[in-house]
C-alpha cells in the first residue's frame, strides 16, 4: 500500500471511531444502584490503578475483597477505605502470589465464604517486565519466563474459571485490566515478553466471550486495552511530570470510573484513554512504518 495513502486512511478511520464510539454517561446515582452491597473481588489491589479502584468501590458501597501480594500496600490500602467510611466486616484483604497458580481457587473460595457469592470480579494483577528481551539475558530465562505467564495469563484464566460458576448465579461481570500491547508491539515501554503474555490474555478472554455469548450466560467480560495509565508510582518517577508522556496519558482515576462503569455498561472493551489507544491502533493497522517513530520516541521517556 502507498506509504501516503495508508497514512489518510489511518487519519480517516480514526477520527469516525473516536466520535462514534459510543461512552454512555453513567452517574454517581447509577454506580451506586449497581454497585451498592455487591461482592467484588480485586485482584492486584496494590498495584497500578488497584488502589484508586478500592477506593472509589467502596464509595459506591460494594463489599470488597482486596487481593494483592505487598503485605504493607495491602494493610495501607485496607485502613485507606476503611477511614473512608467503610465497615470494616464490608472489606477482606487476602494476601496472595498469583505465580502459584494452582491455588487460585482458593482465592474465590475464601470470597464466597466471606461473603456468600460473587458479582464482579475485577482481575487486576499484573507483572511488568520492561527492557529489550534480545539484550537482557535474565528476560531470556526459561524459569522467569514461566513466572510471567504465571501471574499474567495463567493465573487470570484460573481465577475466572473458578469465579464463573458464582458470577452466573449473580447474572455477574468480569473485567478483566490488558493493555494495548497485547494488540500491537510497544516496544520501549514494555518488552517482548510483556507484550506477548498480554496477546495470550487478550486471545483467551476474547474468545471466552464469544464462548459465554454462545452459551447465554449471564455473565459478561470486558476487557480493558490500558495504555499509559498515570499511577501513583509513575508520579514518583516524574516528579516534575512529562510533557512528552501528557498527550498519551491518563489519569488513574479516570481509568477507575472507567472499569466501575463498565460494570453498569458492559462493553466488550474498554479503551483508555481513549484517544491515544484508536491513534495507535490505526497507525499499526495502516501504517506500520511509522511505529519506527513511536518506538525513537518511547525510547527516549
Amino acid at each position: 500500500m502507498n506509504f501516503k495513502l495508508s497514512i489518510i486512511l489511518a487519519i480517516i478511520t480514526t477520527i469516525p471511531l473516536y466520535l462514534l464510539i459510543p461512552s454512555p454517561h453513567v452517574s454517581d446515582e447509577q454506580l451506586t444502584a449497581h454497585l451498592h452491597n455487591k461482592v467484588v473481588l480485586l485482584s492486584g489491589a496494590d498495584n497500578g490503578i488497584g488502589e484508586e479502584l478500592a477506593y472509589q468501590l467502596a464509595g459506591y458501597g460494594a463489599k470488597l475483597v482486596l487481593v494483592g501480594g505487598n503485605p504493607e500496600k495491602l494493610s495501607r490500602i485496607r485502613e485507606g477505605v476503611i477511614s473512608r467510611g467503610t465497615p470494616e466486616i464490608d472489606i477482606f484483604a487476602i494476601l496472595f502470589d498469583f505465580t502459584d497458580v494452582n491455588i487460585t481457587e482458593e482465592v474465590v473460595k475464601q470470597t464466597v465464604k466471606k461473603f456468600g457469592g460473587l458479582d464482579f470480579l475485577v482481575s487486576n494483577h499484573d507483572v511488568t517486565t520492561p527492557g529489550p528481551f534480545l539484550s537482557l539475558s535474565y528476560l531470556q530465562n526459561p524459569d522467569f519466563i514461566e513466572q510471567v505467564f504465571k501471574e499474567n495469563l495463567f493465573s487470570h484464566i484460573q481465577l475466572a474459571l473458578h469465579a464463573l460458576p458464582y458470577l452466573e448465579k449473580q447474572n455477574g461481570h468480569m473485567f478483566v485490566t490488558s493493555s494495548l500491547c497485547g494488540e500491537i508491539p510497544l516496544y520501549g515501554t514494555t518488552s517482548t515478553l510483556h507484550s506477548s503474555s498480554k496477546h495470550g490474555l487478550n486471545g483467551f478472554f476474547y474468545s471466552l466471550q464469544q464462548e459465554l455469548i454462545a452459551r447465554q450466560s449471564p455473565v459478561s467480560i470486558t476487557v480493558g486495552a490500558f495504555g499509559f495509565v498515570w499511577t501513583r508510582e509513575l508520579s514518583y518517577i516524574y516528579a516534575e511530570g512529562n510533557p512528552k508522556l501528557s498527550w498519551l496519558s491518563g489519569s488513574e482515576k479516570d481509568a477507575a470510573r472507567g472499569v466501575l462503569e463498565a460494570y453498569v455498561t458492559r462493553p466488550l472493551t474498554m479503551t483508555f484513554p481513549t484517544l491515544p489507544g484508536i491513534v495507535h491502533r490505526m497507525i499499526s493497522y495502516f501504517t506500520p512504518q511509522l511505529l519506527k517513530i513511536l518506538r525513537v520516541t518511547q525510547d527516549s521517556f
